[in-house]
């Protein structure tokens, strides 16, 4: 069994009450190979962790803000959450426990929705 899952954007906004609410656009397939290595994409329904971390050091992950399994569905999904200081990144499957062949892109920059 192998997934394909990656984080296509992550927005946060100040909720004024010291808090921040991030939203996570994730896109996630699931695919099984036979014993010849011909993939099949199967329905997605699986709990998988969603992250989301202070700024670090470089590309490097941050301390950790948030850190929950979400139920992921096959296709397109957005996820919100809030967290108690502001962002750096944010992702799907942040730590790689999936089998993912392009694990470079589970995890992405949090970018203000009130930057220009």
């Amino acid at each position: 069994t192998l997934w394909d899952v990656r984080a296509r954007a992550a927005h946060v906004e100040p909720t004024g009450t010291g808090e921040y609410r991030v939203t996570i656009d994730v896109v996630a397939r699931k695919l099984r190979a036979d014993s010849v290595g011909n993939e099949t994409e199967v329905p997605l329904d699986d709990l998988i962790e969603i992250g989301v971390f202070a700024p670090g050091e470089g590309d490097g992950l941050g301390e950790p803000l948030y850190r929950q399994r979400h139920r992921i569905h096959s296709g397109e999904q957005t996820i919100r959450v809030t967290v108690p200081r502001e962002p750096g990144r944010a992702g799907i499957d942040p730590y790689h426990k999936l089998i993912d062949r392009q694990g470079n892109d589970n995890v992405v920059g949090v970018v203000s929705r009130t930057s220009p």
